[in-house]
């Protein structure tokens, strides 16, 4: 066996690595946003429910933040009409609740 020959070989035994490890690290890191989205909403609800307290913008901005990120992200690369509207929605969604927090503050 040559060099040639042994560089081919190795070229074709790693040839989808990269591409596996970035699918990985993708759900992984929607996993992760996923269970942050599910503990601001709990804490959202133990705050109000149990605490009986008012209810705190900044867990929504939590949650609207993460969703505007996607959608944008979706309609940016993929250039579609109903993904654009849904980035607009959640980004209006997010605003609201950031001037909620924002108004928050000033009490």
């Amino acid at each position: 066996m040559d060099k040639e020959e042994i560089l081919r070989r190795s070229r074709a035994e790693n040839q989808n690595k990269d591409i596996y490890e970035l699918e990985v690290t993708g759900k992984a890191q929607r996993a992760g946003g996923l269970v942050a989205i599910c503990v601001a909403f709990a804490l959202m609800v133990i705050e109000s429910v149990l605490l009986d307290s008012s209810v705190n913008y900044a867990y929504f901005l939590i949650i609207l933040s993460a969703g505007m990120v996607l959608w944008l992200y979706k309609a940016v690369k993929m250039r579609k009409k109903h993904e654009m509207l849904l980035a607009v929605i959640w980004t209006a969604l997010t605003i609201y609740a950031a001037v909620m927090v924002v108004l928050g503050f000033r009490r």
